[in-house]
């Protein structure tokens, strides 16, 4: 194998040092033509091209942003939901011709792969702000915009109304004549416990409360049961068994559209039918909602547009050198009807299911 030609052997066959090399490629101002033409020459002659890296740091832009995910490698595309929060990115760094890096947890931190990742700036997605590494998150020194975090100084925060959005959802189960629901929660890691107390899942949860009155009116004698799974199919077909264990409720809530589909799934091969014995309801309107049978009820959030407006507020702290701290923006939710919800049965646990 041929050995890659180094940064010295153009600067022994132009006849100058590597520093002037360097500015050839970098900063060509600061060299007369005849020597820039000189280095240009030798460096096609023995086929040199400069390091990538090495341009991005000598320049100090790397032309690239990081999205730091708290989900690792493994799990990151198996909810759909990013890609299309990478397509609404996409939309604004195609065209200013920056890259988009996704940043997953390295050996589990997260600080440690931001402080490993070639990046002009981050944004964060769904920490809760009591996150352990924030603070060292933010020490990195790098323009950061925040999504879904409710409070942290010092950064741009862009969410949605997950509370409005969550209440919306349940009031519509509950004018339905649901009064047996189960919400499936977002496990922030797959060991955690039903994880209420902090993050999206919190608000997202107090919004059911309110959408079914199980304050105002207790009498109504509302249940609600709760499970924590990942953001997944997978995590929704789990949610199934652990309620299967007891008798299934005739509504259930789903975090996420991903996970309400696996126990969509996990319903229909179990030879129960959507809605008629029980109804699913989900959360974020990704394009497969509109895809499964019965299509997915579901709660509506711009997951494109708050990819872009992320992009555009950091890439304009990027150029002008300033903060990217700020009011924070709340982007509304609605609540789209569709096929899997239904007035609910007359329940008493719902009865084996038929064999196929």
């Amino acid at each position: 194998m041929v050995a890659r030609p180094r940064i010295g052997d153009v600067a022994q066959l132009a006849g100058v040092s590597k520093t002037a090399v360097s500015f050839a490629f970098n900063q060509p101002e600061h060299l007369n033509a005849a020597t820039r033409d000189r280095i240009l020459a030798a460096a096609e002659q023995l086929g040199y091209r400069p390091s990538p890296i090495a341009r991005r740091l000598a320049a100090r832009r790397t032309r690239q942003i990081g999205l730091v995910v708290p989900q690792s490698s493994h799990d990151i595309f198996a909810n759909p939901f990013l890609p299309e929060l990478v397509r609404g990115i996409g939309d604004v760094c195609d065209a200013e011709g920056i890259a988009v890096v996704i940043v997953p947890p390295l050996a589990g931190s997260m600080a440690m792969a931001v402080h490993e990742a070639l990046v002009d700036g981050l944004i964060l997605l769904g920490l809760h702000s009591e996150h352990r590494e924030l603070d060292e998150l933010q020490r990195s020194g790098l323009p950061l915009v925040a999504l879904d975090v409710e409070i942290w100084d010092g950064a741009s925060i862009i969410g949605i109304d997950d509370e409005g959005g969550a209440r919306a959802a349940a009031h519509h189960l509950l004018e339905l004549g649901h009064r047996d629901v189960a919400a499936i929660l977002i496990a922030e890691h797959p060991d955690s416990p039903i994880d209420e107390q902090h993050g999206i899942s919190a608000r997202r949860l107090a919004g059911i409360r309110a959408g079914l009155e199980l304050d105002a009116r207790p009498d109504r004698g509302v249940r609600l049961r709760l499970v924590s799974a990942p953001v997944s199919a997978e995590g929704g077909r789990a949610a199934f068994e652990a309620f299967a264990e007891d008798d299934l409720p005739t509504a259930v809530m789903a975090m996420s559209d991903v996970t309400g589909i696996g126990f969509m799934t996990a319903v229909q091969d179990a030879g129960y039918r959507v809605p008629d014995d029980i109804s699913i309801v989900g959360f974020d309107d990704i394009p497969a909602a509109a895809w499964v049978s019965p299509r997915l009820t579901t709660v509506h959030q711009p997951i494109r547009e708050k990819g872009r407006l992320a992009a555009s507020r950091l890439i304009d702290a990027i150029a002008t050198g300033g903060p990217t701290g700020g009011p924070s923006e709340l982007l509304p939710t609605r609540l789209v009807v569709r096929g899997s919800t239904a007035p609910a049965r007359d329940h008493q646990g719902l009865p084996a299911a038929e064999s196929a």
